[in-house]
């Protein structure tokens, strides 16, 4: 994992795997078959833990727009803390192989869509205001997406001032704060005024 994230899977022989493990080249083999089935179990096992993570965040939560902060809180922490997994999930994907591509993409599928859903249901309700909800539910996914390559623990924000962060840059871009609460102006209308006082 650590040279896959460090190096990419495709600039990672087998030979620097047996290398980092104290082993010959041809000795690994003994424990793998490919160099891409030790790609797929981390994909595979890191897209079923984050996928669990969201379930968990949205399930804590009957307020959609609530749901949706937790989502995007909940995938900034996570790939704060799970860098190397997640920086090969986001960045090696594409070099699945095999039976393994279905399920990787079926996954991924699954982990949009609940975010897709999520701005559906609040548009729905007059919670959310997006002109297309698939393009949002993107957004917001690649928004967070550059974490693992910059975010180090110590430095300017804690990672719960980061998933607070991305929580409410998620509920902006799904438009939470444009809407107006019932017999207020929306936040936007709020700022502006402010911005003109």
């Amino acid at each position: 994992m650590t040279l896959f994230a460090e190096q990419g899977y495709r600039a990672t022989g087998v030979r620097d795997i047996a290398d980092a493990l104290g082993i010959g080249a041809t000795s690994i083999y003994s424990h793998i078959k490919s160099k891409s089935e030790l790609l797929h179990e981390i994909l595979i096992d890191t897209l079923d833990t984050i996928l669990t993570v969201q379930r968990d965040a949205i399930s804590s939560s009957t307020d959609v727009v609530e749901q949706l902060r937790r989502a995007a809180e909940s995938q900034a922490r996570f790939l704060a803390e799970h860098p190397q997994e997640a920086e090969i999930t986001i960045r090696d994907f594409r070099w699945a192989e095999g039976n393994a591509v279905n399920a990787i993409d079926s996954r991924r599928r699954r982990y949009r869509k609940v975010f897709e859903d999520l701005i559906v249901e609040g548009a729905n309700q007059g919670r959310m205001s997006v002109p297309n909800a698939k393009i949002t539910a993107f957004a917001i996914i690649e928004m967070a997406e550059g974490i693992p390559q910059w975010f180090r623990t110590g430095r300017e924000v804690s990672i719960n001032q980061l998933a607070y962060m991305y929580g409410e840059y998620a509920l902006r871009i799904a438009g939470a704060y444009n809407i107006a609460e019932p017999g207020r102006p929306s936040r936007a209308a709020d700022a502006a005024s402010r911005s003109h006082r």
